[in-house]
């Protein structure tokens, strides 16, 4: 009866274990990130007032030039009219004061006044002439900013989404998002978060896929176009920014999609491969289960080099050709 139980796993032995090979992996490092719009802009009123109508919604595709919002013109209108109004006053007292002007230069030249009253005659028609022309220039300041109260886009942009609704107070500051009417994003990128200990190993034009939540049976090409000169600590941790456009247009993808990022490094020099499946973890340490005595798993700590999600190097602790368990077998002893 002993010698069947061992011959039985001998015979299944091969089921739960495989043998360690030596082999290269496509250098793979692998990254998380969000997309993000290449260039994005706040649009802010150019005068401060109260929002009346916002004319764009959340993804609608803008032109440059294109009405945006209309601010609430307040007395502005009333205004207008009672510069239109000095407007035509100032034109009725310059036509007055014009024929009365020819009127005395004809008598002044005929000698029928004196030069000090055709003088008198001239000065007023200078006066209501400036005046005139001081009316017109506040009458064409008041059409600038009632031409203001149109928010319009500064340049073609796919529109984020409002910030601000009808009746809302808002700002000329630019840039601040609470203060804006709305914000306006153009193009879509990837930016991925990269370790320090990885990213000496990329460059500029460097080919990678993604992956997003959203779609996760499609991988999009993209390649890097940024590296951040400057690293970002968090929690101790530094990782450099990297931005990646994608090769093709994606007009499926969203602002704010978190991404998963493989850069493509070229191949690895051989190593010792396990399956992933066969890595284990013992006390914090990683390692494989080796075939002990009597067949039983052993732990055996091992240093792990880049893995390509389905294979992982393994730098040190493991040699090729050594059997290593890829799944407990029935007959494994439970450690105590």
């Amino acid at each position: 009866m002993q010698w069947s139980r061992v011959s039985a796993q001998k015979a299944s032995l091969a089921r739960y274990t495989v043998l360690a090979q030596r082999g290269s992996l496509p250098g793979v490092i692998s990254a998380t990130g969000e997309l993000a719009a290449v260039e994005r802009v706040n649009v802010s009123p150019k005068r401060q007032g109260v929002l009346e109508q916002l004319y764009v919604d959340q993804g609608d595709r803008v032109r440059r030039g294109q009405a945006l919002a209309r601010m609430d013109p307040g007395d502005l209108n009333d205004r207008r009219q009672e510069l239109q109004a000095n407007v035509r006053s100032a034109e009725a007292n310059l036509q007055r004061s014009r024929s009365e002007w020819q009127r005395r230069r004809q008598l002044f030249g005929n000698g029928a006044i004196s030069a000090d009253d055709y003088n008198r005659a001239y000065a007023t028609y200078r006066v209501d002439l400036e005046a005139l022309s001081a009316a017109r220039e506040r009458l064409q300041q008041r059409g600038v900013e009632q031409g203001d109260l149109v928010v319009r886009a500064p340049l073609r942009y796919a529109d984020r989404g409002a910030f601000v609704t009808p009746t809302t107070t808002a700002s000329t500051t630019l840039g601040a998002t609470s203060s804006s009417i709305v914000e306006v994003a153009r193009g879509l990128e990837v930016v991925a978060k990269v370790p320090e200990s990885d990213v000496g190993r990329l460059r500029l034009g460097q080919t990678a896929s993604v992956q997003v939540d959203a779609f996760p049976d499609q991988r999009f090409a993209a390649r890097i176009r940024q590296i951040a000169p400057r690293a970002i600590k968090t929690n101790n941790v530094n990782s450099f920014e990297v931005k990646l456009a994608f090769a093709q247009p994606t007009p499926q993808l969203r602002i704010g999609m978190t991404a998963e990022i493989d850069f493509q490094i070229g191949m690895v020099p051989p190593q010792t491969l396990v399956p992933t499946v066969a890595v284990v973890t013992e006390d914090g340490r990683p390692g494989v289960l080796l075939v002990g005595q009597g067949n039983q798993p052993k732990f055996q700590p091992v240093e792990l080099g880049m893995s390509s999600g389905r294979s992982t190097q393994i730098l040190s602790g493991l040699n090729a050709g050594t059997r290593v368990f890829i799944d407990l077998p029935p007959w494994a002893k439970k450690k105590r």
